[in-house]
C-alpha cells in the first residue's frame, strides 16, 4: 500500500480551469447565456428553472442554492421523498440527469488542454504534480504514492496517462502493475455502469485517444477532452452489452448509501489507502462542515498500524479550513499537522522540495 497518500479537492483542479463549487453555477449559467451548451439547452434550462423553484425553499431554511453541491444533494433528497418545488414527480428522474449533463458539459468546456510539439499536454500544475509523483515512485516501479480526489475531471488523470502513470481507479481487487492509485471518490466523466448489474466500467485515456485522434490541430492550439459527452459512442461493453451513456457521478453532500453496490470497492481501496498511509498531503480540499461522509471514512480509514509522520494541508484559506482539519485529526498526530496558506500551484513547486529532502 502507499506511503504518501495526496488527497485533492476542486482547489487543485481550478489551475487547470474547472470552477469551484461555489463558483460552479455561475459558469454553467454563463455558457447557457452564450448558448455555449451544444444540444444540451434544454438540461441547462431544466436544471435553472429547478433552482428557481428552490427559492421558496431557501426563504425558511438554510440551502445554499448557488453552490453546485447543495443543489446536487438537494435534487437527490427530492428524488428520494418524490417531491420538489415546481417539478412534477414524473419529471425528478429527468431533473437528475439532466443535472448530471450540466456538471459534464459544464467541467469539458472548461478544463482545456494545449497542442503542442504533436501531442495534447495537461495543464502546468497537474503536469508537474505527475512529474513529481513518478519521482517518488522511483519511475513507477514502486507503488508509494495514491491520490483521492473529490474531483469528476480528468485533468488529473490525463496528466498521470501523459506521464506513462495510467490511473488504477480502485475498481476491483488488484492493482495493475505500473499504474496510479487515483481513488474518486465521486465518481469520474469517464466512468460509465453497467445497464445489469451497475458496475461501473471505466474508459481508459490510452483507448479513447485510439478511438479519437487529435494529431491534425495547429500548434498551440487548445482543445477540450470530451470523454463524458461521448460515453455514448464508445465501444464499452459490459454484462454483454453496452453500457449506459451517462457518466456515473455521485453527489458529494449527501448520503451516498444509495450508491453503495456500485462504488463501494473505490471507497474501500480509499480507506485502506489512509490506514496504511505514514504522509497524508491535502490540497484544494476545504473539509465541508457538510461531508461528514469523508470525516467517517477518514476516522475509521485511518485505524491502522502505520505511524503518522505528516498531515499537512495547503489551502488559501486559512480562517476557515485549517480549524476544520485539526477539529478531525486525532490528538496523537497534531504535533505532525501544518497549515500552508498557498495553493497547489504552489505545493506542486515547494512541498515535493521538502519531501525529497527529508524521504
Amino acid at each position: 500500500m502507499s506511503e504518501f497518500v495526496f488527497i485533492l479537492g476542486a482547489g487543485a483542479s481550478k489551475e487547470a480551469g474547472a470552477p469551484l463549487m461555489a463558483d460552479f453555477l455561475d459558469r454553467a449559467e454563463e455558457l447557457r447565456r452564450m448558448k455555449d451548451v451544444d444540444e444540451l439547452e434544454p438540461d441547462f434550462d431544466r436544471v435553472f428553472d429547478a433552482i428557481s423553484g428552490l427559492m421558496s425553499v431557501h426563504s425558511k431554511s438554510e440551502l445554499d442554492i448557488y453552490n453546485i453541491e447543495s443543489v446536487f444533494a438537494a435534487f437527490e433528497m427530492g428524488k428520494l421523498v418524490r417531491t420538489l418545488p415546481g417539478i412534477s414527480e414524473s419529471s425528478i428522474d429527468t431533473l437528475l440527469l439532466s443535472i448530471r449533463r450540466v456538471i459534464t458539459k459544464t467541467l469539458e468546456k472548461s478544463v482545456m488542454y494545449q497542442f503542442r510539439d504533436g501531442r495534447v499536454h495537461p495543464d502546468r500544475s497537474y503536469h508537474s504534480f505527475a512529474l513529481r509523483i513518478k519521482q517518488l515512485n522511483d519511475d513507477g516501479q514502486r507503488g508509494r504514492c495514491s491520490i483521492i480526489t473529490f474531483n469528476y475531471d480528468l485533468a488529473l488523470d490525463y496528466a498521470l496517462h501523459f506521464e506513462g502513470l495510467p490511473p488504477d481507479y480502485g475498481l476491483s481487487e488488484t492493482k495493475e502493475p505500473g499504474t496510479t492509485s487515483l481513488i474518486k471518490l465521486h465518481g469520474s466523466l469517464n466512468w460509465a455502469q453497467c445497464r445489469k448489474c451497475r458496475a461501473i466500467v471505466p474508459w481508459d485515456l490510452k483507448a479513447f485517444f485510439r478511438k479519437y485522434r487529435f494529431d491534425s490541430l495547429e500548434e498551440g492550439q487548445f482543445m477540450r477532452l470530451s470523454l463524458g459527452s461521448k460515453l455514448h459512442k464508445s465501444d464499452l461493453m459490459h454484462c454483454m452489452e453496452k453500457v449506459e451513456g451517462e457518466p456515473a457521478i455521485v453527489p458529494p453532500t449527501w448520503n451516498k448509501t444509495e450508491y453503495h453496490d456500485s462504488i463501494q470497492k473505490v471507497w474501500r481501496h480509499a480507506a485502506r489507502q489512509l490506514s496504511d498511509a505514514e504522509n497524508v498531503l491535502v490540497s484544494g480540499y476545504s473539509l465541508s462542515e457538510t461531508d461528514s461522509f469523508f470525516r467517517y471514512l477518514y476516522a475509521l480509514g485511518s485505524v491502522g498500524q502505520a505511524r503518522i509522520k505528516r498531515f499537512w494541508v495547503i489551502d488559501p484559506d486559512e480562517e476557515t479550513v485549517r480549524p476544520r482539519f485539526e477539529r478531525m485529526i486525532g490528538s496523537g498526530i497534531k504535533a505532525r499537522f501544518k497549515f500552508y496558506k498557498e495553493d497547489f500551484g504552489w505545493a506542486v513547486n515547494h512541498i515535493f522540495k521538502e519531501l525529497a529532502a527529508t524521504c
